[in-house]
């Protein structure tokens, strides 16, 4: 009986450490998102994608997508240089993709995005947007 306890509290402590990390994952990406124009908005090959960093949907890893590396690089902040770029080479700007063309949304509030729809992924090489603006 008392084996049977102690693998009983073993495998609980293992689920609930289980359970803690997915919520701490979680509020990571949501965080991440609020620090990039729509970054709950965006969608690529009509799946939404939280993770917007990351190579899979649901994010978590280190696997990063090209935009997620850049976002890193730039030590996760909106900066000019980031909105500029084309991190996924498709010809577009990531801030063309995210909604914020002219650059000039902030984390901090006060300027929304010229755009909140039609949101495409900066990471990832797809149909591009018709709204450039």
């Amino acid at each position: 009986l008392y084996d049977r306890m102690v693998v009983l509290s073993t495998l609980c402590g293992a689920t609930l450490l289980v359970v803690a990390t997915a919520v701490t994952d979680v509020r990571g990406r949501m965080s991440y998102q609020a620090l990039i124009p729509n970054g709950a908005n965006v969608m690529h090959d009509g799946v939404a994608w939280p993770g917007v960093g990351h190579l899979i949907a649901g994010g978590g890893g280190n696997a990063l997508n090209p935009f997620g590396m850049a976002f890193a690089a730039a030590n996760q902040m909106w900066t000019q240089a980031l909105c500029m770029a084309d991190s996924d080479g498709d010809g577009m700007t990531n801030g063309q993709e995210l909604g914020d063309p002219g650059c000039t949304w902030t984390s901090m509030g006060g300027v929304a995005p010229s755009r909140t729809t039609d949101i495409t992924h900066p990471g990832f090489v797809a149909a591009t947007t018709t709204t450039a603006t």
